[in-house]
């Protein structure tokens, strides 16, 4: 079977999840080939070969002025054209907000449904089987889809990126599409960047308070224990949208993506939007549902209040 990634790029290099979404790629057994489109104002070889190394065996570059940024119309029609000549089964991208733009809209066009923010892919005889956690990550629902070609996209930060990727430099072929005045209804105008004060990225140890904390005044207790730790803090966006904490310390899929060596994540249930932006080498979780998803995550779990479990690490650590 063939697999059609949508190679999306952010700041001018493959964006991390679809390395992702293709090293999952590559473990499933049945996938014999697996594809890229390449879409943008420029493509450069740096961009292919990275694919490449990634265990991507063909790339299909776009590339035009209107393809400059994500805009639907003109990708849409760009991938469209790349499936009419890859043939693909399935079709996939990473589930970021671009890959979930895409992709419903490449299914619509095909006259069928999608799966969408899936966590783990098999094939069984000559089908494709969805899996994709529901009830808060308690229960896993396994499912097909109709139609000749299949579209998928991946809950972002499920797959994780092979640090030692060995593939080779793939096969290329050049897509030419010409857009009509219909295609640039939409323009471009500017992206405005939030301006981030607090640098998360390479903090060797965080400890992140969610709506758990109970508020503005309780984050106090995350601060000291951060501090004793070395650490910064962190905060689910729950926290940051009633001004618990600043925006800028937000982590997950509309803040800082993190990779610390420890995370404790105080009072933070495990939604995905958060966990997307959390790959640590350790996560500790503090809740005190015993049911909260975090704990199908953390490498060592506690089932109990903050407030009291908090103050007791804080007073062991001072010694």
């Amino acid at each position: 079977m063939k697999v059609l990634v949508f190679g999306q790029i952010r700041e001018g290099n493959i964006e991390e999840n679809t390395l992702g979404v293709i090293n999952k790629l590559t473990s499933v057994t049945g996938i014999t080939e697996i594809e890229s489109a390449l879409l943008g104002a420029d493509v450069s070889n740096e961009l292919i070969e990275e694919l490449g190394k990634h265990g991507v065996n063909k790339v299909y570059t776009v590339k035009a002025p209107e393809l400059e940024v994500y805009l639907s119309r003109p990708y849409v029609k760009s991938i469209l054209e790349v499936i009419e000549i890859s043939e693909p089964s399935l079709v996939m991208a990473a589930g970021t907000v671009y890959g979930e733009d895409l992709i419903p809209r490449l299914a619509v066009h095909h006259g069928v449904s999608c799966a969408q923010r899936i966590t783990d892919l098999t094939i069984e005889g000559d089908e494709f089987h969805f899996h994709t956690p529901v009830r808060d990550d308690q229960a896993m629902k396994v499912y097909k889809i109709e139609g000749a070609i299949k579209f998928s996209t991946s809950r972002s930060g499920a797959f994780f990126v092979n640090e030692n990727p060995s593939g080779s430099l793939p096969d290329i072929e050049t897509v030419d599409i010409s857009f009509s005045e219909e295609d640039k209804l939409v323009k471009h105008i500017e992206i405005k960047k939030a301006e981030r004060t607090v640098n998360l990225k390479d903090a060797k140890v965080i400890v992140a308070g969610g709506r758990g904390v109970g508020g503005k005044e309780q984050f106090q207790i995350i601060r000291d224990l951060a501090k004793l730790l070395g650490g910064e803090i962190g905060a689910t966006r729950a926290c940051t949208d009633v001004n618990w904490i600043e925006e800028t310390y937000e982590i997950g899929q509309t803040g800082q993506s993190v990779s610390p060596d420890l995370y404790i994540a105080a009072g933070i249930s495990g939604a995905p939007q958060h966990l997307s932006g959390v790959k640590a080498k350790t996560l500790i979780a503090i809740n005190k549902d015993e049911g909260a998803a975090i704990f199908n995550y953390a490498d060592y779990g506690i089932v109990g209040d903050l407030h009291a479990i908090l103050p007791i690490l804080k007073q062991k650590l001072q010694g």
